[in-house]
């Protein structure tokens, strides 16, 4: 039976996709797989491949599924769609340059430096109330690794930090992000979720009051909205996709790799030792524990002119599926690429992109892991999984766990 890709969606490789991955990069790391996109795709799992599909600009980030042409009926849920396709992770210069010049300025260095004392404080915080109690379990998601970035990016954004609508929309956009099997069954209605999320990100940047008026905020909201009545966006749907896309990637893919990280560490004990005799060493550490199991698994590109890739010829228009879960497991790159080890020099993980498409919240999104991971092991005595089987993403594209119950005590 051919290889195929498409068996990604089936339950035992949500739970371990790395099997999949190494049998489809050792057929061929540039592989042809006619199950995949519309009338099929490449599959690029090897590193080097990769990492020039993330930086060639012959390749473009579009995606060919949401065109103009394949637009629902209904003007909202229509509006909705091109807001997505306005998105910077999708988007291509000069779009993605002048984007990419509105959202920096919350995530540059010296912003994120000053956030540091307010995320060990909110961390903190979180696991005292999560260990207070008297069962000896918490789920480490629910308690802890969703809260954290929800609280640190809603500050940024300046929204509220809990909406218990968050998770939905984010589920909604995120599947649509996915294009899977549950995304093109379910099209319009996960566009629904989209069409409220939108909403609400606009009635939070109709509340910002214009230039030199009284009542301004010092958040992006804030700065968003002063580009905007400048001409800074091209409309409301480009401005409010946006922010749904910086809220929902950086909630999802911190909070997964929060989780991945903790998951990890509970399964190989001599690790969790180590960084619980050593907490300082969290952050050295955490570039492996990315290349071991990022919460960012694909990312894709179409080709814009003919393009040569792993020995392959590629035409124009044609999809690639850019596997960067698989490109961390590749032994040409990375020696026993199966073993998390922390002594592994010179880790080179594409987690957060590579390129012009370099994950604009890298910084925040590290910080927050970082402290995170160095709270649990200072904070939570003797933890320890309460169960082999972990409600996971069902999407490949963000891969982590939506449920991790731990015990701890002794």
């Amino acid at each position: 039976m051919k290889i195929t890709m498409a068996d990604i969606y089936r339950q035992e490789h949500i739970d371990d996709p790395y099997p999949l991955y190494r049998r489809v990069r050792e057929a061929d790391p540039v592989y042809w797989d006619d199950k995949m996109g519309d009338d099929g795709a490449w599959m690029v799992t090897g590193y080097a491949a990769a990492q020039t599909a993330l930086m060639d600009p012959r390749l473009s980030a579009r995606r060919p599924h949401w065109g103009p042409d394949r637009l629902p009926a209904d003007p909202e849920l229509a509006s909705a769609q091109r807001a997505i396709d306005q998105q910077i992770v999708v988007s291509d210069a000069p779009e993605h340059t002048r984007l990419r010049q509105h959202l920096t300025r919350p995530f540059l260095r010296r912003r994120v430096d000053e956030m540091r004392e307010d995320v060990v404080r909110l961390t903190h915080h979180l696991l005292k109330a999560a260990v207070a109690g008297e069962s000896g379990e918490l789920d480490a998601m629910d308690r802890f690794a969703f809260a954290l970035p929800a609280v640190s990016l809603a500050g940024v954004l300046g929204i509220p930090a809990f909406d218990e609508r968050y998770l939905s929309w984010m589920l909604s956009l995120g599947l649509l992000i996915d294009d899977g099997p549950l995304s093109r069954t379910h099209h319009e209605k996960l566009l629904g979720g989209v069409v409220e999320y939108l909403r609400f990100f606009a009635g939070h940047v109709a509340e910002r009051p214009g230039k030199g008026a009284a009542g301004r905020r010092q958040d992006l909201l804030q700065t968003l909205a002063d580009h905007y009545t400048g001409g800074g966006f091209a409309d409301a749907e480009e401005l409010n996709g946006n922010l749904a896309f910086l809220l929902t990637a950086g909630q999802i893919s911190t909070a997964h790799q929060i989780g991945n990280t903790l998951l990890h560490l509970l399964r190989h004990p001599d690790v969790y030792d180590r960084l619980r005799a050593d907490p300082g060493a969290v952050p050295a550490a955490t570039a492996e524990f990315m290349r071991y199991d990022a919460s960012i698994q694909l990312t894709k590109r179409r080709v814009r002119e003919p393009f040569e890739l792993g020995g392959h010829e590629m035409g124009p228009g044609q999809e690639i599926y850019v596997w960067i879960g698989a490109a961390h497991r590749d032994p040409e790159q990375f020696a026993d690429p199966d073993r998390l080890d922390l002594d592994r020099a010179g880790v080179r993980h594409i987690a957060f992109g590579h390129g012009a498409h370099y994950c604009l919240g890298a910084r925040l999104g590290q910080l927050v892991h970082d402290v995170a991971v160095q709270a649990f092991v200072e904070r939570v005595p003797a933890p320890r999984l309460r169960t082999d089987k972990i409600e996971r993403s069902v999407m490949p594209t963000f891969r982590g766990p939506y449920k991790l119950p731990v015990g701890f005590g002794r």
